[in-house]
């Protein structure tokens, strides 16, 4: 028989000589005070982030491309702005799976020159030339293609930036296609 340690005050939980054994959670496990602290910490951090910027949606407000560091737009472009244009350049032609940074930086950007308007991409007539070019009998792929970039691409990007789309109708907003595209001028 044991013999019962009465020495400490009187609880539900007397012990045996022998001892409990350890309850103590293994190392790194979280106890569950542990876990109420962790959910006060997170249930602050959500009322900060919602009191200090966060949209209509609850989702923080994108900084501006034009606002971003260059570490910012390189993380950007890579997380949001590569996979998205890849959907959309995929919905057109499934030949642009493998689309990369180079697709439309060219080569210069592996020495760190992201520059655009880019001569890696096809250089464009100038505005008043653009619909004889894009409409030239030799070239049939060009009309669809120029439609596709101007009803998908031009838009997605502009928004993706967060600046207003060009409208030659009433020559109004910044993105155009000669923020990719160089402007070439046709010699007649």
């Amino acid at each position: 028989m044991r013999s019962m340690n009465t020495a400490g005050p009187a609880t539900n939980e007397a012990k045996t000589e022998a001892g409990q054994p350890d309850r103590s959670p293994p190392v790194g496990r979280r106890t569950g005070r542990d876990g109420a602290v962790v959910r006060r910490i997170s249930a602050a951090a959500c009322l900060f982030v919602a009191a200090c910027g966060a949209g209509d949606d609850g989702e923080p407000e994108q900084v501006a491309w034009q606002d971003m560091s260059v570490e910012e737009r390189l993380e950007y472009m890579n997380d949001v702005v590569l996979p998205r244009m890849t959907e959309v350049f995929v919905a057109y032609d499934t030949k642009y799976q493998t689309m990369t940074c180079m697709t439309c930086h060219g080569a210069d950007m592996a020495g760190g020159t992201y520059e655009m308007p880019s001569p890696a991409i096809t250089p464009l007539p100038d505005e008043e030339h653009f619909l004889e070019w894009a409409g030239d009998p030799a070239y049939p792929e060009r009309e669809a293609f120029g439609t596709f970039m101007f009803e998908q691409v031009v838009p997605e990007m502009a928004k993706l930036l967060q600046v207003e789309r060009y409208d030659p109708n009433t020559n109004t907003g910044t993105f155009s296609c000669a923020n990719c595209h160089t402007v070439a001028s046709i010699q007649e």
